[in-house]
């Protein structure tokens, strides 16, 4: 009996970090938390913050909360708030390409970090080489520190993996024009508005998002100035 109730006491003590994972995935927060149909970004946003605040996930479950939450603020436009959420995501993960792009992609919006935001993508490239998300990602990077030709370099590559993506067509576009090419820029943002009648809307809410680069940005300021031309 003794023997036979160490025994038993053993499956209880294995078996407890198994049943704790699964109560982690288990809640509503959780299911949340995952998205899906019918939830929309503000439900997304509290099961994950119940997530994350239980102090019950840990490792790849909280990295997978933050990562998500960083997604519904990016949907909400809360940009800096996600980019939070991304490098909590990170030091968890950092070999994550996904939270890698987004925080990426994030501060490329908010016109911060832009050094950052290129080692970002950068990363992430070398992690997950010709995504097409992540290249047009870094277009806009390069796109907000006026290296244009570079930029249409990054857009090049994006549209042959996906030549149907209308951000990334019109954001050529865009690069084109300031680069000096008005009639390929122009042919751009036509076909990038037939894909998408609102494409326009979608990328002048991007590039006018609110932000600021602080010390870095009014140092960064005359090295534009100084090389665009080589790009």
């Amino acid at each position: 009996m003794i023997v036979r109730a160490a025994f038993a006491g053993l499956l209880i003590v294995f078996a407890a970090p198994f049943a704790y994972a699964e109560g982690v995935t288990e809640t509503r927060g959780w299911s949340n938390c995952q998205g899906g149909d019918g939830v929309w970004a503000e439900m997304r946003i509290s099961g994950c913050t119940d997530v994350i605040k239980s102090g019950k996930a840990e490792g790849a479950d909280l990295a997978r909360a933050h990562y998500n939450r960083g997604n519904a603020l990016l949907q909400k436009a809360e940009y800096l708030k996600a980019i939070d959420d991304y490098s909590a995501a990170l030091k968890l993960q950092p070999d994550d390409p996904k939270a890698l792009h987004e925080r990426c992609w994030a501060r490329a919006v908010m016109a911060v970090e832009l050094e950052d935001a290129l080692a970002d993508c950068n990363e992430s490239l070398r992690l997950q080489p010709n995504d097409a998300e992540t290249l047009g990602g870094r277009g806009f990077v390069y796109l907000r520190l006026k290296l244009y030709r570079t930029a249409i370099i990054d857009y090049d590559a994006a549209l042959k993996l996906e030549p149907q993506n209308a951000l990334i067509l019109f954001s050529r576009g865009t690069a084109k024009s300031r680069a000096g090419d008005d009639e390929g820029g122009k042919a751009d943002r036509a076909a990038a508005r037939a894909l998408d009648a609102k494409i326009e809307e979608v990328f002048q809410r991007f590039e006018a998002a609110p932000g600021g680069g602080g010390m870095w940005a009014a140092m960064v300021d005359y090295w534009r100035a100084a090389m665009q031309w080589l790009y």
